[in-house]
């Protein structure tokens, strides 16, 4: 048993299929399967059990995850802490302006410290265009907007959740409370630029609730939209923490939509192909552990 045999069962596990585990370390499903017997059979005990083309975790498996957990982390915290002083050099960032204001602040900052020698560069602009400098070579990395294009089966983006989005309406303070469309009594919306997934749902919902509305207004900030919503110039759709946070400087109300369409992950996304530098691999390996 080492290391590398631990991040496979950990992987096995996480993925609950020898087929995702195999896609995520990069390696055909038949490797797997052979390593993982060999663990099993190193430790005579049953790690999985498989029901209907989906593998289970054992007691045993559980218990041995605990401790893969926190051998994996001792190990990645050592190694980043011997190469913390020699990792230097940019790395360029992109990201969705809500999160750029909301959620990145706390994890670029505890970054920074952690790996003061690493220049990072940030740039903010809607899902679409993010993934397309990804796909271009012109950002290391992105937080963006999930959507199905980043589960393709080949596609040549790497993604992992950083959280999940409550997004809720946004009206005038005055406003009536808005279950339906039919609650409304103005329309138009308030919007960034296209490309922007947020903006995409929110016209999936006008849509869904009948509404004939006005075209849209597109604004370069969040800050511009919750004004003019405050305005009564239209609605706009938000993350809830973003309104949260704004509230007390804008009258404004928000309110709850169909989970379908409020609910929304913010994945971190970079290049498969690319062959990852030091510092991309140590900003995502501190992502991913926090």
């Amino acid at each position: 048993m080492n290391s590398t045999s631990l991040n496979l069962f950990k992987t096995v596990a996480e993925t609950g299929s020898i087929s995702a585990a195999a896609r995520s370390l990069h390696c055909v499903s038949s490797n797997v399967t052979t390593r993982l017997k060999q663990l099993e059979a190193s430790l005579d005990v049953s790690l999985f059990v498989r029901e209907k083309n989906r593998l289970y975790i054992t007691p045993e498996g559980e218990l041995l995850l605990r401790y893969a957990n926190k051998i994996l982390a001792l190990l990645e915290e050592a190694e980043l802490s011997m190469l913390g002083t020699k990792v230097a050099g940019p790395l360029r960032i992109g990201a969705m302006e809500t999160t750029a204001a909301v959620r990145l602040p706390s994890i670029l900052a505890n970054f920074h410290r952690e790996m003061p020698s690493i220049e990072l560069n940030l740039k903010t602009a809607p899902t679409e265009t993010l993934v397309q400098h990804i796909l271009n070579n012109e950002l290391e990395i992105a937080f963006v907007a999930d959507h199905p294009g980043l589960h393709m089966e080949n596609s040549p983006l790497q993604s992992h959740v950083l959280c999940q989005e409550t997004l809720v309406l946004v009206t005038t303070a005055e406003h009536q409370n808005v279950i339906t469309g039919a609650d409304l009594q103005v329309t138009r919306p308030l919007v960034f630029v296209k490309g922007c997934n947020y903006r995409s749902r929110l016209g999936e919902w006008l849509c869904l609730q009948g509404v004939d509305c006005a075209d849209p207004l597109e604004f370069g900030s969040f800050q511009a939209i919750l004004g003019c919503v405050s305005a009564g110039m239209g609605i706009a759709l938000l993350p809830e923490n973003v309104v949260r946070q704004y509230e007390n400087n804008f009258p404004i109300r928000s309110h709850t939509i169909t989970p379908q369409i409020g609910k929304v992950n913010t994945m971190m996304i970079w290049l498969k192909s690319r062959e990852v530098s030091r510092v991309l691999n140590h900003f995502v390996s501190f992502i991913t552990r926090a």
